[in-house]
């Protein structure tokens, strides 16, 4: 039987007066390959947090193996200033006491199976993709245990993610990774854990693919419906009883008040955890005439010898919606910066029609203050949001985007 290297038990996370997820437990064993799903918001990179000995859940255990060897990839990578490629590799493998010819060697190693070509690379200049194989290879390097990785894919080209996909089978004993990728998640976990409070434990566990577990959700949630149905009716027959019979005083009448009462309150358990929501947006089109909104033409940009793009025609009119595809550091995000302006071009130009509003939704969300609620965030002046004109309280608008009033002021 596989060994288990972590566990917790009936363990809670709350911020707050809200909690993230209360009452779970779950082990992972030697040789899992699990796939953590879940809602945003539903506490999954907390969970990868607790289970890697970085945070302390609120109530409940966390217990490990002992001397397990953990890594742990989080979701937005970060290097220490003036960091490159081959001093990250070797921090992490600051407390292994090796000497300087195995140090050498591991760390020539994780940079091939990495795809590092130049070990002197600074970090800061690293795409997001490149950083995200870093943050990878630093979390093995180590030869781990159990790895921790929260949305591994974020930021990887096509071909970082087919890499990733082959090595994370071979690679770690057991790992453990957050993501919403399902080509993903079907070539590589053997089982899937999601969290979510519709689920009558707080998550669903299913040893087998990803399709497996879409099939197995599909039938527990039926049945929860078909259930929530038939209790739905014994309530309205109680509460048809308890109106004709309100004066009756026996013991037998107030068993059966209080089982009315059990199962209303049942009920309300149920609904609350199986009501579902969608992102209402209304981004209605603006009327706009003109064909042209944005033009670039003979649009040439290079860094140093590398050339991000050269001549480059584009016109960009209502209606289009185009998909940018590239190897990382290709210079994606570079393009977008000069379509948007906020870069110059070496060579050619970059037209807007008059008063184009454009906005730029960055990899990094650097525009985000982490020190600001989120109500300063979308009104920062006030409790109202203009959308197209007109006032929106903020609170109304922070929940067409499924945020809870109690987030307001996280």
């Amino acid at each position: 039987m596989a060994e288990l290297l972590v566990s917790c038990q009936e363990i809670s996370k709350a911020f707050g007066a809200a909690p993230l997820f209360e009452g779970l437990s779950l082990g992972v064993f030697e040789g899992d390959h699990v796939g953590l799903v879940g809602p945003n918001g539903s506490g999954k990179s907390t969970l990868l947090k607790i289970l890697a000995g970085l945070e302390e859940p609120s109530s409940g255990i966390r217990a490990a193996r002992k001397r397990l060897r953990v890594g742990y990839v989080p979701q937005d990578p970060v290097f220490d200033a003036g960091a490159t490629v081959v001093s990250v590799l070797r921090e992490a493998l600051r407390d292994h006491h090796l000497d300087e010819h195995e140090l050498e060697g591991k760390v020539a190693v994780a940079m091939g199976k990495a795809g590092f070509a130049d070990g002197g690379q600074a970090t800061a200049v690293l795409s997001g993709g490149w950083k995200k194989r870093l943050a990878i290879a630093r979390a093995l390097v180590g030869e781990p245990e159990l790895v921790l990785l929260d949305e591994p894919t974020n930021h990887l080209d096509v071909e970082g993610i087919l890499w990733l996909e082959e090595l994370l089978p071979r690679e770690p004993e057991a790992f453990v990774a957050v993501s919403h990728d399902r080509y993903f998640l079907e070539a590589v976990a053997g089982r899937v854990i999601e969290l979510d409070r519709a689920f009558a434990l707080g998550l669903l566990d299913v040893r087998g693919r990803y399709s497996r577990f879409l099939e197995k959700k599909d039938e527990l949630l039926a049945g929860q419906a078909a259930y929530q149905e038939s209790l739905r009716n014994r309530v309205r027959g109680e509460l048809d009883w308890l109106s004709r019979k309100a004066r009756a005083r026996t013991r037998k009448a107030q068993a059966r008040i209080d089982e009315a009462q059990r199962l209303q309150d049942e009920l309300a358990d149920l609904d609350s955890r199986s009501k579902s929501s969608a992102v209402s947006l209304d981004f209605s089109a603006t009327e706009r005439k003109t064909k042209r909104l944005v033009i670039a033409e003979g649009l040439t940009k290079s860094y140093g010898s590398r050339a991000i793009v050269r001549d480059l025609d584009l016109v960009l009119s209502p209606g289009t919606r185009l998909g940018l595809l590239g190897a990382n550091g290709s210079g994606k995000s570079s393009l977008l910066r000069l379509l948007t302006r906020q870069e110059a071009p070496d060579a050619g130009t970059v037209e807007h029609a008059p008063g184009l509003k454009v906005v730029m939704f960055d990899q990094h969300r650097s525009r985000l203050d982490p020190a600001v609620s989120l109500k300063r965030t979308l009104a920062p002046h006030g409790d109202s949001v203009v959308f197209q004109g007109r006032g929106v309280h903020v609170a109304g608008w922070a929940k067409r985007f499924l945020f809870r009033s109690e987030q307001l002021e996280t």
